[in-house]
């Protein structure tokens, strides 16, 4: 269960570590790992995941990993430019859900790029 495994991830941070910063970077993190698999990987709607799609570990830990950190420099970048005025309420998981839809945009023009060769 994903939203569980994540709010696991929120209270051993907030227990663990003390800054905020740091916690509400793990806690984002996390909500990138809420994403849907196959959806993250190759866009496929819930439940109409296709055959012939490989998951490897090592595949699904790579788009996360990238997802993650597109994340968080979105997050970093609408902090430094002062978009948040304070508190937490949204940010987190507006920043994840973007860093998720980019990581998705460009695996659609590499998927365009190598079907147009």
């Amino acid at each position: 269960d994903p939203v569980r495994a994540s709010s696991v991830i929120g209270l051993l941070g907030s227990l663990f570590l003390k800054d905020p910063t740091a916690i509400l970077a793990l806690y984002g993190g996390s909500f990138v790992g809420m994403s849907l698999p196959s959806r993250l990987l190759y866009g496929n709607a819930p439940g109409s995941a296709k055959m012939g799609q490989p998951q490897s570990a090592m595949t699904l830990f790579g788009s996360f990993a990238v997802a993650g950190a597109i994340s968080g420099l979105i997050h970093a970048i609408t902090l430094h430019n002062g978009y948040w005025g304070g508190g937490w309420g949204g940010k987190a998981g507006l920043c994840a859900f973007a860093g998720c839809w980019v990581y998705r945009g460009f695996g659609n023009v590499f998927d365009f790029l190598r079907r147009k060769k």
